[in-house]
């Protein structure tokens, strides 16, 4: 069973499915981070069995509360187009082989699925407050989505580990 760890949460994936820290590979950054504005989510997951390119990003507000301005769910969104551009354009002419094959094995998949992994604290306080309401979160994310993935994944890493074929351990 591959594993990765991303900030800090370990994602322990079924046999064969393979895995890109995308914000931290050689082509994004030395690369495609240079667009103005450009972002990334922080890891690309392909099941190949199921057809399927996860894009997951990762906000843990437990311990640091959320300091830039702006809706939380428009940046994730952003974050996904930006990088199926970067995906798109990797493809074609990213330098390290690692990038540039994942980026084809990516493009090809049949089905782009987001997962949201957030962590809030457990008991809200003024020093630690949740950044989003649980209640009208899903709603939000889906709406934010809906041209990518009409029905992304929100939750702790608990909840994401009930609803994927993945488990996280948080840190």
């Amino acid at each position: 069973m591959p594993s990765v760890t991303v900030d800090r949460f370990r994602f322990n994936l079924p046999t064969g499915w393979t895995w890109l820290e995308y914000d931290q590979c050689t082509y994004y950054r030395e690369h495609f981070n240079d667009l103005a504005s450009s972002k990334a989510v922080d890891l690309l997951v392909l099941a190949p069995e199921r057809a399927e390119l996860w894009m997951v990003e990762i906000k843990d507000y437990r311990r640091h509360r959320r300091t830039k301005p702006g809706n939380l769910f428009k940046e994730v969104s952003h974050k996904v187009r930006d990088t199926l551009a970067g995906l798109a354009v990797g493809r074609l002419v990213a330098n390290d082989p690692t990038s540039r094959n994942f980026a084809a094995d990516a493009m090809r998949a049949p089905r782009l699925r987001v997962a949201f992994l957030l962590e809030q604290p457990q008991k809200p306080s003024r020093l630690f407050p949740q950044v989003i309401d649980p209640a009208s979160a899903k709603t939000a994310l889906k709406k934010a989505l809906r041209a990518v993935d009409p029905h992304p994944l929100l939750g702790n890493a608990s909840e994401l580990s009930a609803k994927t074929s993945w488990v996280v351990t948080p840190p």
